[in-house]
């Protein structure tokens, strides 16, 4: 890369969430942003929201709640977690950290 010039690695990088990718979507051999997605090369780690699910560069997730936190507000809403999951089952695992991104963690602030 030179000094003076942006080159592909800056272009390509942003702030804006990713949509997750679906285990059903097959890989496309012939796919050249791939190779040069910083995130499939391993350059850029990404964390999904707790909440939300979009992921995020880790950087970019700033709330921390338990999630005990999230399981209520799902509830509150009305879009409940299924019981099948393993983290309701444990409580060590209701409380344990869970990262959102600055939108999410809006749900969160104490507006009293």
């Amino acid at each position: 890369m030179s000094k003076g010039g942006g080159g592909a690695y800056q272009e390509s990088v942003s702030f804006l969430p990713r949509l997750p990718k679906s285990p059903s979507r097959k890989a496309d051999p012939d796919d050249d942003d791939k190779r040069n997605d910083p995130v499939s090369v391993g350059l850029v780690k990404v964390k999904q929201c707790g909440l939300c699910g979009l992921e995020f560069e880790e950087h970019n997730l700033p709330g921390v709640v338990s999630f005990q936190a999230i399981a209520n507000l799902r509830k509150k809403w009305g879009a409940g977690l299924p019981m099948t999951d393993a983290r309701l089952r444990s409580a060590s695992a209701r409380y344990s950290s869970v990262k959102l991104c600055a939108f999410c963690y809006q749900f969160f602030y104490d507006s009293e």
